[in-house]
């Protein structure tokens, strides 16, 4: 028989308490995670719940609390934002709602271009997920796990 580390003697059995313990935990954290995410109360991202993200570069430094202002007063409501590390470079994520998807991606940047000019401002992409499409990754990740 071949012996890849020599001489190892792991009691199993006297572990076999902590590992019933961590398997019992993690069964009951899927659970509650299966019952939250058929509930809606799971906070999932635009992947699977659907939405619309719009990465957009500017060419001017502008603070987040300006970009945020200025959204919100363009009548642009349940956003997140979030800087990129490089190039001044914004993403914002809007979760699906009552509006049409393309709709929701150019009022952000009509709002901005409106705000700071248009030669300030580059979009860099924009990618909308239907209610659809993210349903159907959600189902494929519960089947996957």
């Amino acid at each position: 028989m071949i012996e890849l580390i020599r001489n190892t003697k792991i009691d199993f059995m006297g572990k076999r308490i902590f590992a019933l313990v961590f398997s019992a935990l993690m069964i009951i954290l899927g659970i509650v995670s299966i019952v939250q995410i058929s509930r809606g109360k799971a906070n999932l991202g635009i992947d699977f719940a659907g939405g619309t993200a719009v990465q957009i570069k500017f060419n001017i430094d502008i603070p987040l609390q300006d970009i945020r202002k200025t959204l919100v007063d363009g009548g642009v409501t349940e956003f997140d934002l979030q800087t990129l590390t490089s190039e001044n470079k914004v993403l914002i994520r809007i979760k699906k709602g009552e509006q049409t998807l393309g709709g929701r991606s150019k009022k952000i940047i009509t709002v901005l271009s409106d705000k700071y000019s248009k030669e300030n401002i580059v979009v860099d992409s924009t990618t909308e997920i239907g209610p659809k499409v993210g349903g159907r990754l959600r189902n494929d990740a519960f089947w996957a796990v």
